[in-house]
């Protein structure tokens, strides 16, 4: 089975961010949720990042996700939704056992759309995001 998050092998700088998502993607599969949510945390929180980096090149680059979050949603580059969704991702690696199979692909589909936003917004892509298949073995 091709994983969700294949597309993202196709836009530069995107490699590792494609890695992670594959590694939680395999995780769901395999029932680990709680690596699920770690692996989630630490994909949103690179794209926090990668979204403050772009939108404020001059910061400083020691700012942690939950500041560029923050500064993201101050600055209104972010619409309501998309900075809760960010906020969800995040949230959801604090407490990874807590963290049941229904809600584990909730995390995944969010994690997939926020990715195709991403590379449709700002590497100029044209990903679909209603092509989201998960199953678990």
């Amino acid at each position: 089975m091709s994983s969700n998050f294949a597309f993202l092998k196709s836009y530069h700088g995107m490699h590792k961010l494609h890695h992670l998502s594959h590694m939680s993607e395999k995780a769901y599969r395999n029932g680990q949720f709680a690596t699920e949510a770690l692996l989630v945390r630490e994909i949103s929180g690179r794209l926090i990042r990668k979204l403050v980096k772009q939108e404020f090149p001059n910061l400083d680059q020691r700012f942690n996700s939950e500041d560029g979050l923050i500064k993201l949603q101050t600055a209104q580059l972010l619409n309501d939704e998309l900075i809760m969704l960010l906020s969800q991702l995040r949230v959801a690696g604090r407490h990874p056992k807590q963290i049941d199979a229904a809600f584990a692909y909730q995390i995944m589909v969010k994690l997939h759309y926020l990715l195709i936003w991403y590379v449709n917004h700002y590497l100029d892509g044209h990903e679909e995001p209603g092509h989201f298949k998960l199953h678990r073995h």
